[in-house]
């Protein structure tokens, strides 16, 4: 007989997050002692903070299994990157010879710092035996953030970093753009209720994962929200539906809140001053962000 099924594989990208590598633990802990049975596979990328050492007591205590994904840092493009990323995580899941009955794909940096209830994700995980549903996300709280992996009938994003790249002239047109473009999205996705929708993520989703070995979150063509792209083979190959789950909560991370114009700003320009400066070269004009 081969290893007991489990019913729960996570699979995390983790740079800089030492922080939240505790409360990330402490979930998967209290989800075994709940009674599940739970496998997790983490890609560490390049950390300067306690991450890689978190990780490796971490595995050394058996928690998780710690993937190689330093050749990321070869990619300059992010979600490029993440997308590679992503793939050698799903790789090494379907290497392992696991058949986890669930997949449960999850960002643990701030978004994880306060994580959902138990009961929560196991109510959301029974939702993937609705018929035509592949896919649940959790909410997120005061407001959904994650715009770029949304797709409906009605609305798309994925020209929403080129705009925000060109709002970037100054911070009061950086802000106006949040004001006009971003927040009033993140506030209508914002609900009691269950939203349907083609594509979502939000620091969390769920897949059965017979479904998610058929995705693919590798790219060609335009660079979009490897979300995105996987979501969308998935909703073309079972022609089904994705679920964002209003009682699987996240908190809003800070930096993706909706925020007044002060603190907007000062936001933006404690992060300018703590980019690195180049070497040997000219300081040129850096945008608001």
């Amino acid at each position: 007989m081969g290893p007991p099924r489990p019913d729960f594989a996570f699979l995390a990208l983790a740079k800089d997050c030492a922080a939240t590598i505790p409360p990330f633990l402490e979930l998967l802990q209290t989800l075994r002692r709940s009674g599940s049975s739970v496998a997790a596979f983490v890609g560490e990328n390049g950390s300067r903070d306690g991450t890689q050492a978190l990780l490796d007591q971490a595995q050394r205590r058996g928690e998780l299994i710690l993937v190689p994904t330093a050749f990321m840092a070869s990619e300059p493009e992010r979600l490029r990157r993440m997308a590679l990323g992503r793939e050698r995580l799903k790789s090494e899941l379907e290497a392992s010879g696991l058949e986890p009955r669930v997949v449960c794909v999850l960002d643990i940096d701030n978004v994880i710092a306060v994580p959902p209830s138990i009961p929560a994700l196991l109510a959301a995980a029974a939702k993937l035996d609705r018929p035509g549903v592949f896919g649940v996300s959790a909410s997120s709280r005061p407001h959904y953030y994650d715009l770029l992996a949304y797709e409906d009938e009605d609305r798309s994003f994925t020209t929403l970093l080129d705009e925000l790249a060109i709002s970037r002239s100054g911070i009061v047109q950086y802000y106006r753009f949040f004001r006009s473009r971003i927040y009033p999205h993140q506030r209508a996705l914002t609900s009691d209720r269950e939203i349907s929708c083609a594509s979502t993520f939000n620091g969390l989703c769920l897949y059965r994962a017979e479904t998610y070995r058929l995705g693919s979150y590798r790219q060609a063509g335009p660079i979009i929200c490897e979300h995105l792209v996987f979501n969308r083979r998935l909703a073309a190959l079972t022609g089904g539906a994705m679920l964002i789950d209003p009682d699987l909560v996240l908190r809003t991370p800070r930096d993706h809140a909706e925020q007044s114009f002060l603190p907007f700003a000062w936001r933006r320009f404690r992060k300018l001053i703590s980019q690195p400066r180049p070497r040997h070269i000219s300081l040129p004009n850096l945008p608001a962000e």
